[in-house]
C-alpha cells in the first residue's frame, strides 16, 4: 500500500510540472532546412553557359598591324563542341572595324586528365560596313576543363568590298570560364 500512495503521488506531481514545461517552452521552434539555392559545382559541369575573351594582336597583308579584342558567350555542350556569338572590335592602320559573328569551339582530345590540349575553332560572320568575316583558329588551352587560358594561331579573312577580300595572320591569346 505504500509503494501504491508513494507512486500515485508522484504521478500526482508531474502533471503540474509536465503542464509548466509545456507552457514555458511553446515558443521555441526547432531548427528548419535553410530556405537557399542547393549548391551547384559549376566547374564540374560538362554542359551550361560559357564566356572567353580573347585579345588578337596581328598583321594584315595589305592594311598593316591591327589589334583585335574578342568578346564570346555561349552554350557548352562537352568538351568537344560549344557555339556561342561573339563580338570583336578591332583596330588597325585601316581604321575601326566591328565583327559580329558566330563562334563555334571543341577540344581535339579530351582534357579529362590533362593539363594541355589542343583545341579547334571557327567563327564565322559579318563585319559591319565591309562585309563577311570568316577566322578558323587552332591553338592549346591550358588549365582546368571550365577555367582555361588559350594561345592559338589564326587566320582571318575580311571582306572589304565586292569580290575585295583581305587576308590576315595573328595570335590569339585568351581565357575561358
Amino acid at each position: 500500500m505504500k509503494r501504491m500512495i508513494l507512486f500515485v503521488s508522484l504521478a500526482l506531481m508531474l502533471i503540474p510540472a509536465s503542464l509548466m514545461g509545456q507552457a514555458k517552452h511553446q515558443d521555441y521552434n526547432l531548427p528548419e532546412v535553410p530556405n537557399r539555392a542547393k549548391y551547384i559545382d559549376f566547374p564540374s559541369l560538362d554542359r551550361g553557359l560559357w564566356f572567353a575573351t580573347q585579345l588578337t594582336p596581328g598583321y594584315n597583308m595589305t592594311q598593316g598591324f591591327f589589334a583585335q579584342a574578342d568578346l564570346i558567350a555561349g552554350y557548352r555542350f562537352g568538351e568537344f563542341i560549344k557555339v556561342g556569338a561573339g563580338l570583336s572590335p578591332r583596330y588597325g592602320a585601316a581604321g575601326f572595324a566591328l565583327p559580329i559573328y558566330l563562334d563555334a569551339r571543341g577540344n581535339i582530345i579530351s582534357q579529362e586528365s590533362r593539363m594541355a590540349v589542343p583545341y579547334w575553332n571557327l567563327d564565322a560572320g559579318y563585319t559591319i560596313k565591309q562585309g563577311l568575316y570568316l577566322s578558323p583558329t587552332i591553338g592549346v588551352r591550358v588549365g582546368e576543363p571550365r577555367n582555361n587560358f588559350l594561345a592559338g594561331a589564326t587566320y582571318i579573312l575580311q571582306q572589304l568590298g565586292p569580290g575585295v577580300f583581305s587576308h590576315a595572320i595573328g595570335i590569339r591569346l585568351g581565357y575561358e570560364f
